[in-house]
């Protein structure tokens, strides 16, 4: 009998165990997972970004190469590309954004919300007075502290919550292909035409900010348009490889290129 009594309160113990498993908050799921989430830096004193990188001259080179050399580089190489938590449930992105990002509860706009304003967490403010150009609630990046939206003919508009920068120099996440120390980091965004823009970021003081544009100098060195890259891996922090779709099909559909990042 006391066996049987003893067998019931390990299974009463277990069944509370597993329901207060199953109760976990957002941020519980956050805190497993190592990710803060952000504070308000509106009181913070920060170096600028300016002032620390003035005096470097950021450029890059760029060598075509044939797909033998970049897949026998590639197996040579063991690419990791980090995986963002992305939360895409707007429920869930409201209790983590409360206070920093209002939504238009219009209920004809459904689970994608439109972003009403914006507090940024630097003390900046975005607010759309725009009555017919609405950004839509795509996802919410913990880890970068960026909110993805969705603007006209499907555009990318992303908005950095820590500094209140905006697409050009925030990108999409789901772009970002970062090098193996995470100096550098490809990043870029679709502007509602056929290609994606492309640039690149380094890490600096805590904060990843642009320093080249890509799409625009690559074909500058180049003659070519970047505009889609298919495939890409670092073998190092300041080298890059990529596979860039071609949309010229006479001279074949993919183009392999070596790029390597100088600080001057």
């Amino acid at each position: 009998m006391k066996n049987t009594h003893n067998i019931f309160l390990s299974l009463i113990s277990f069944v509370i165990i597993l329901q207060s498993c199953e109760k976990k908050t957002d941020k519980e799921i956050l805190q497993e997972t190592k990710i803060e989430i952000p504070k308000d830096s509106s009181n913070l004193k920060t170096t600028s970004i300016e002032k620390l990188e003035k005096d470097i001259i950021y450029d890059f080179t760029v060598e075509k190469i044939d797909s033998l050399e970049y897949r026998f580089i590639k197996r040579k190489t063991t690419p990791i590309k980090k995986k963002l938590v992305k939360i895409t449930d707007i429920n869930q992105a409201k209790k983590l954004l409360k206070g920093i990002v209002e939504f238009d509860e219009n209920p004809d706009f459904g689970v994608n919300p439109a972003v009403k304003k914006i507090h940024f967490r630097n003390g900046k403010t975005y607010g759309n007075d725009k009555e017919f150009d609405y950004y839509f609630f795509i996802a919410y990046y913990p880890e970068e502290d960026i909110l993805l939206c969705e603007g006209g003919h499907s555009t990318d508009i992303s908005f950095n919550l820590k500094n209140g920068k905006e697409t050009e120099e925030t990108g999409n996440p789901d772009l970002i292909n970062s090098s193996p120390n995470e100096i550098f980091r490809i990043n870029g965004n679709y502007d509602g035409q056929e290609c994606l823009g492309y640039f690149i970021q380094k890490k600096i003081n805590g904060e990843f900010v642009k320093i080249i544009d890509l799409e625009k100098e690559f074909k500058q060195k180049t003659s070519m348009m970047l505009c889609n890259i298919r495939d890409g891996f670092w073998i190092d922090d300041h080298t890059f490889y990529l596979e860039k779709y071609e949309f010229d099909y006479e001279t074949g559909k993919y183009k392999f290129f070596k790029i390597k990042i100088i600080e001057k």
